[in-house]
């Protein structure tokens, strides 16, 4: 479970801005308690703010702390290049370093974590524990400073600081002599997922595959049942490809000669089925359609999220989403909200965090004041993150109309537009 994020010098994040999922305000409902009740979460944040305000950007800097923590670039060498998008407007950022630190519960222990670098070296990290109300130290690095490594909580580091490059994690380094805490960590954060409400295609390929789970097919299917849009069936099957296929696909012909060569290639194709009628409006079977040639752009997102949707949920984690409202009507976009607010579906305390223009969904009824996020840009182009309950200016209560005053600027992060027209020519 999430508590807390925050990061500098990210794109157009300049100074430091901290994504904060713990309850802040006295309303009630879309939250979990953890520790015996002493610790209450929020189960959702929404990010409101005018186009390039950063709004994704701060999502994608939690993909980028993910992204550094599981190595996804695969960083193995010393000459091998980190991830590294600073602030690029100011002279002393654009050389500087970016720091992220995120703080999270895994069970009943809570993790502060947190790393200092650019594309050649990490100039800092450190790992925190709090497991009774007191935060204990686990290991702290800093280029300038001698390694620490506690002895007592943090066993699977010791020995391993001198083995670690500069441009290394220690936590891969501790996970790779099987550190049972830096494998913890490595896990949770691989249950943060981060998908892009504007591009379906980098993960329908997960919920395809995930047909493949009975059980997980069912509660897809009953998914996208739940979403009403007239399907009652959703099948998938595997087929050799043909030279036909093959050769249809847009690469270079050296490539295509290659795969006409492997038999064992195979297309996997997914189908839909809607209830067939007569003449008399007579309900006489169903017809199946392809699921990418017949349906639309939106049914098409639809099934891909439900995966990562449903996944997320079974298992607790976190899922970013940025653009979430893209392409689906808001009516869905507030019940796919609802299913994080809802204690019976989300039995695992799982957490969505998402950025959208849907004015339609800012309203007490659907969200706390907690839970609503805004973004702005200063006069020199960095992002200013900030929630409803900070803005102390303009204070929300339960019947305030948030969509109405929002949409005044009450609340800031609205674009100004000024008048426009065309020169004459």
């Amino acid at each position: 479970m999430l508590v807390q994020f925050a990061v500098n010098n990210f794109r157009s994040i300049k100074d430091y801005v901290t994504l904060n999922m713990l309850a802040a305000s006295k309303d009630e409902s879309n939250t979990f308690l953890l520790r015996d009740g002493s610790c209450e979460l929020l189960n959702s944040a929404v990010l409101y703010g005018p186009n390039a305000s950063g709004k994704s950007n701060v999502l994608k800097a939690m993909a980028q702390m993910r992204n550094i923590v599981l190595n996804t670039t695969k960083v193995h060498q010393s000459t091998d290049k980190l991830p590294h998008n600073p602030y690029k407007l100011n002279k002393q950022t654009i050389e500087a370093s970016t720091s992220f630190e995120i703080i999270f519960f895994i069970h009943n222990s809570k993790y502060r974590y947190g790393f200092e670098l650019d594309s050649a070296t990490v100039y800092a990290e450190w790992l925190f524990v709090d497991e009774n109300g007191r935060e204990a130290k686990l290991f702290y690095r800093d280029i300038n400073d001698e390694f620490y490594v506690n002895k007592n909580k943090f066993k699977e580091g010791k020995g391993l600081e001198e083995k670690t490059l500069k441009n290394q994690l220690f936590v891969w380094k501790c996970d790779s002599e099987n550190g049972p805490i830096s494998r913890d960590i490595l896990q949770w954060f691989s249950h943060l997922n981060m998908i892009d409400g504007l591009e379906n295609r980098g993960y329908i390929d997960f919920t395809i595959n995930q047909m493949k789970n009975e059980s997980f097919k069912k509660d897809i299917v009953s998914l996208v049942k739940f979403a009403d849009l007239g399907i009652v069936d959703i099948a998938t099957n595997e087929s050799r490809m043909d030279p036909q296929d093959i050769e249809a696909i847009p690469l270079s012909q050296e490539i295509k000669d290659q795969m006409l060569k492997d038999e064992n290639l195979v297309k996997i194709e997914t189908h839909t089925s809607h209830k067939f009628f007569d003449k008399d409006n007579n309900e006489v079977g169903q017809i199946r359609f392809d699921l990418r040639k017949d349906e639309s752009f939106g049914t098409n997102k639809f099934f891909a999220m439900s995966a990562p949707i449903l996944d997320t949920l079974k298992r607790g984690g976190v899922l970013i989403v940025d653009e979430l409202d893209a392409s689906l009507h808001p009516i869905l976009t507030m019940h796919l909200i609802k299913l994080f607010h809802n204690e019976k579906v989300n039995s695992q305390n799982a957490q969505l965090i998402f950025a959208t223009h849907d004015t339609n969904l800012l309203n007490s009824n659907l969200f706390r004041r907690d839970q609503i996020w805004f973004t702005e840009k200063d006069k020199y182009g960095s992002t200013d993150l900030y929630s409803l309950v900070e803005y102390k200016s303009n204070k929300a209560r339960k019947s305030t109309n948030l969509e109405k005053n929002y949409l005044q600027g009450r609340y800031g992060a609205i674009p100004y537009i000024g008048e426009f027209g065309f020169r004459d020519l």
